[in-house]
């Protein structure tokens, strides 16, 4: 090789083409049918025989009951985290808690199922089910329940209850029976119960824990649009009804609760009142007996003013007291009221007192606790916001006790300037009688008493018609819709097998080429040597490892021998050698099928009418033993140790014309310093003069050090690969003996090559080969 060329292959870029890196894939192209139409009837069996499911959606709006100014609802609707995305954030969160979802279940009793038994699937009887089922247990304990039994409905007033593996037991509807959940009673119900008779039924009960978070998982929340306050809800069900139901169950229920939410406040103070009425009711009373009894005692039935303006002014005085007396009661009782608490409970507003102070803080401690009770439902007490509310309210509870304690301490103030003004006009109009004094006092108390109780009574309608007036935090737009047809995931199942069939054989090949290490082309070699040349590729055949390329063979491999001996005719010719050339054959490990192809090699140079000697120089474990069917005499070894004469070496192969053969002799203990002996030079330099072609069986070159103390002696050495075997780490001590010049000459081989994988040495043998020679045939060389 002259270095113009060699360094033009090093530099050369390697060139990608489309066919090689298909060709995997190309040559197993039935796998891309045979899986994905498996995949296919795979779908076809799981669309056939999988429970349709249906979907149902409802849509509401959540209200916004804050009453915000045009500028702040502006800066709201600018801002990304606007109060009014919070909000709808937060009720999503509430719609799908567990609290809610639970009361879902056990309103609509979710937790008990009845199916009828197909040939292959069951199907659940949501609606008008033919039997009722009654449990003598605690709600608590039937929440908890897990079982499964089976209901045969025999007749119009018996049925056969049983369990799985179990012997079934006839019962009458009506009559208590003993089951693994507690006594049960099943009676007849629905319009459709004559259907049934004569079929099974499955009744499977499941705790209602697990039947909310199936649900409260399965069940979607989120709003039309990003920003927007109107939400869907979402669920898909087997059952049509029961999905549509469980979406307006969760709407009803939510809305409820949110009403009772509100409500608190109103409950509060309507309790407050009403207590408040009892006890000014029973003090009215008991001022009216009094009154009634000083009038009795005293004769008196109508009293004249004595004192003119006097009693004028203190008529004045004393509804300025009435009022300061109100004032008073109520602040007393509120102070009360607020330390009695042990807890954060709703405080009652609207109670009439003059301070605005103490209502503004009442109202903001009933935003706080309300609040504070709707994070609990979610979090504990320990949640950093809860533990930030309670901080507040105790703050805000400090200071209205404080408002509270001031507003009294003023009204006694007031009530003091009052009762002095007063008892300065009694002084002046002492010559009133003493039974219209004790009437005065009488009649103040009189009218206080019956002032709070009106009062009361106002408060308590207001109170009412608030309650009745509450509106809920959301509102239907449109309830829950099911489409009459079941949700169509046909197309998807199909599309999704058809991709899986094409994927699964597309990476299992792919997975075969990216962790394969064999050489399986002439491309990985070159790739990996490209100093190198590959002179052949050798295909397999199906017949033995001792076959041999006879006269007129034009099989395939005969063609590939034949390719080979031009190719290294082309290389001695164009080196300016004549006869005599020794041509080692090697390789880098056992079983790369050396010895094969020096045979045979040897045999195609014999048929062309060349003098031809083989020599088999792998002494550690011959080779060519099996070459002649004759007993192997005194071989290289001999010849080496000195026991014999190059005479004595040379047996001719009677079956071949030209061919002589040197076998390896006996095992040797020393086989590498045996190789190093002078009397091999000179048993090449004679036999150059003897044959045109010398071609020399060596030993692997990997494992031991044979091949390079005798590489010396080769005017050329043939380096053999195998296909399918060989691996790539190989190539690069390849690569390392070419480039330091370890032995001369050096060319590559390619053997055992798969048909499919020759190139364009595919078509070798095309319209040659004789009848009987299979192209795609299987040879295991050594």
């Amino acid at each position: 090789m002259n270095t113009v060329g060699k360094n033009n292959d090093d530099l050369r870029a390697p060139k990608l083409v489309l066919k090689d890196v298909l060709k995997p894939y190309l040559r197993n192209w039935y796998w891309f049918i045979i899986v994905p139409l498996i995949c296919l009837i795979i779908a076809f069996v799981y669309q056939r025989y999988t429970v349709p499911s249906y979907d149902a959606s409802a849509t509401i709006m959540i209200v916004d009951e804050n009453n915000l100014s045009p500028d702040a609802t502006l800066l709201a609707g600018l801002s990304g985290n606007s109060t009014n995305s919070t909000m709808v954030e937060g009720e999503i969160q509430v719609l799908k808690s567990r609290a809610i979802m639970q009361e879902v279940v056990e309103r609509l009793n979710l937790q008990v199922q009845f199916f009828t038994k197909g040939r292959i699937t069951k199907a659940e009887v949501y609606n008008d089910p033919p039997v009722k089922l009654n449990f003598l247990i605690s709600d608590s304990i039937l929440e908890n329940i897990a079982d499964k039994f089976n209901i045969h409905i025999s007749s119009k007033t018996e049925y056969q209850y049983s369990v799985e593996d179990g012997t079934p037991k006839t019962y009458l509807f009506g009559e208590t029976i003993q089951t693994r959940a507690g006594n049960l009673i099943v009676i007849p119900s629905g319009t459709q119960f004559d259907k049934f008779i004569g079929k099974t039924l499955e009744v499977v009960i499941t705790p209602v824990r697990k039947v909310r978070e199936k649900y409260k998982n399965r069940i979607s929340v989120y709003p039309i649009s990003k920003g927007s306050n109107i939400l869907s809800i979402y669920l898909k069900d087997p059952v049509q009804e029961k999905a549509k139901d469980i979406v307006n169950t969760l709407v009803k229920v939510y809305n409820k609760n949110s009403v009772d939410e509100k409500n608190q406040v109103a409950k509060a103070t309507a309790t407050f009142i009403d207590d408040r009425i009892k006890l000014i009711s029973a003090d009215l009373s008991e001022v009216d007996v009094t009154k009634e009894r000083f009038k009795v005692g005293n004769k008196l039935t109508d009293i004249q003013s004595e004192a003119g303006i006097f009693l004028e002014t203190g008529a004045q005085n004393e509804q300025q007291l009435i009022q300061l007396g109100t004032q008073l009661n109520t602040v007393s009782y509120m102070s009360s009221y607020l330390e009695d608490q042990d807890n954060f409970e709703l405080l009652p507003s609207n109670v009439g007192l003059s301070d605005q102070n103490v209502a503004s803080v009442t109202s903001t401690y009933n935003e706080l606790v309300l609040e504070r009770q709707r994070l609990l439902k979610a979090s504990g007490e320990n949640n950093p916001v809860v533990v930030q509310l309670d901080q507040q309210l105790n703050g805000l509870k400090a200071t209205m006790l404080q408002n509270l304690n001031n507003l009294e301490s003023t009204l006694n103030i007031q009530s003091r300037n009052l009762q002095a003004r007063e008892q300065l006009i009694n002084a002046r109009i002492s010559a009133v009688p003493g039974q219209e004094r004790q009437n005065r006092d009488i009649q103040r108390q009189q009218d206080i008493k019956e002032a709070i109780y009106l009062y009361l009574l106002q408060k308590r309608e207001e109170s009412a018609i608030s309650m009745a007036a509450t509106s809920p935090n959301s509102k239907v737009i449109e309830p829950a819709y099911s489409s009459f047809n079941p949700i169509s995931s046909g197309t998807k199942v199909y599309f999704a097998a058809l991709m899986l069939g094409l994927i699964i054989p597309f990476g299992v090949i792919y997975g075969k080429e990216l962790f394969d290490t064999k050489i399986r082309t002439k491309e990985d070699v070159t790739s990996e040597v490209p100093s190198s040349r590959v002179l052949a590729q050798l295909p397999h055949v199906e017949h033995n490892s001792k076959m041999m390329i006879k006269d007129n063979d034009r099989s395939i491999l005969a063609e590939s021998f034949r390719i080979l001996r031009t190719n290294i005719d082309y290389m001695r010719s164009s080196n300016g050698h004549g006869k005599g050339e020794v041509i080692f054959v090697t390789s880098s490990i056992p079983g790369e099928g050396k010895s094969f192809v020096a045979q045979n090699l040897a045999s195609i140079y014999a048929l062309s009418h060349k003098r031809v000697l083989l020599i088999g120089a792998d002494i550690r474990k011959p080779g060519l033993n099996s070459f002649t069917r004759a007993k192997p005499g005194p071989g290289l070894s001999e010849y080496l140790n000195g026991d014999i004469e190059v005479e004595d070496l040379i047996q001719p192969v009677l079956s071949q014309k030209n061919l002589d053969l040197v076998h390896s002799g006996k095992i040797p203990p020393n086989p590498a310093e045996l190789l190093m002996d002078s009397r091999l030079e000179i048993l090449f330099e004679t036999l150059k003069t003897q044959y045109d072609v010398i071609i020399v069986d060596t030993a692997p070159s990997l494992p031991v050090t044979d091949t390079l103390l005798i590489g010396k002696y080769a005017d050329r050495v043939l380096y053999i690969v195998r296909a399918n075997y060989s691996e790539k780490p190989l190539l690069d001590f390849i690569d390392e003996l070419h480039q330091e010049k370890k032995l001369p000459n050096l060319f590559l081989v390619l053997n055992d090559v798969k048909y499919s994988n020759l190139g364009y040495g595919a078509k070798l043998g095309y319209g040659y080969a004789v009848e009987g020679t299979s192209k795609r045939s299987w040879l295991k060389r050594g």
